[in-house]
């Protein structure tokens, strides 16, 4: 009997262990500039180097940061990445839009500079799926004023402010076709592998009011075919924020930018019927049932 009960709890203690668990960031905008109503730029850097202690002692196989390393200048870049060398651990990177607020010469080095050989990519851990968009690939920040991508995209964005269209603001993005077809076809491999997925941006896809994804009822039709989806994760949007369509849970995680001395980062744990989100300072903690 004594072994039947060892066993039991056995059974139950490995139910209890999370498939998988990792760090994650967002928004950190560090700039040395002194403060602007609300965003402590310099202040960025010691909350981060908070985060990354923290982090480096929860026996993560990586964090993801989802996008805004910096707020401004390309040196920025060489101030705040060496932080992130304390995690023991690595960065999974995504492109933010003050990422790219850098001079026109420097725009087309700011992917090699996090270390990412591509703008949009996926990875597999633990037999998970992440599925890390490039929500600035249509933008008018991306690319050198003169660029036809960026002509292309200024054409968008005047059409969606005649149409009054909440997501039409210079600072937020959008997929082109062949990224959005690169996406259909990662859902499309992962629904056949028996995959769950972690979508991942820098903007939201929802909620509809607010800064968003440009167009972003294209890329929600994408997601809604494939039961693979679990959630989408992204920054941006500083106060935050969380949706649930269709049992796929499209969340905003906060900005370490703002208050001086409250940080916000989190530990994600993804249990077989449920995500954990383990919060710090302003990202509070709380439990999402998975579909």
């Amino acid at each position: 009997m004594a072994s039947l009960t060892r066993g039991r709890a056995a059974t139950q203690a490995a139910r209890e262990r999370p498939i998988l668990s990792f760090g994650l960031i967002t928004d950190v905008q560090y700039a040395d500039e002194d403060p602007v109503g609300e965003r402590h730029f310099r202040a960025s850097e010691g909350k981060l180097k908070s985060a990354v202690a923290w982090l480096a002692q929860q026996d993560l196989p990586f964090t993801l940061h989802l996008g805004d390393l910096v707020d401004r200048d390309f040196q920025s870049f060489g101030r705040i990445l060496p932080l992130l060398d304390g995690l023991g651990h690595p960065t999974y990177h995504l492109l933010g839009n003050h990422d790219y607020s850098v001079a026109d010469g420097e725009k087309a080095r700011v992917t090699s500079t996090l270390g990412m050989a591509q703008d949009y990519y996926q990875f597999k851990a633990a037999g998970l799926r992440f599925v890390i968009l490039d929500t600035n690939d249509l933008s008018v920040y991306k690319y050198p004023h003169d660029s036809p991508k960026n002509r292309e995209s200024a054409e968008i964005l005047a059409k969606l402010v005649a149409v009054n269209d909440s997501s039409a603001k210079a600072w937020n993005g959008g997929l082109s076709a062949t990224q959005l077809a690169w996406l259909e076809s990662a859902l499309a491999a992962a629904d056949v592998a028996k995959e769950r997925v972690i979508l991942c941006g820098h903007h939201p896809i929802l909620p509809e009011e607010g800064d968003r994804l440009w167009y972003n009822e294209g890329v929600i039709e994408v997601i809604d075919r494939h039961p693979s989806v679990i959630a989408y994760f992204n920054g941006h949007r500083h106060s935050g924020a969380e949706v649930v369509r269709k049992g796929v849970h499209y969340i905003t995680f906060k900005s370490i930018l703002h208050e001086p001395e409250v940080t916000a980062y989190s530990a994600i744990h993804v249990f077989g019927d449920r995500l954990e989100i383990e919060g710090n300072g302003r990202e509070r903690s709380r439990v999402l049932p998975l579909r």
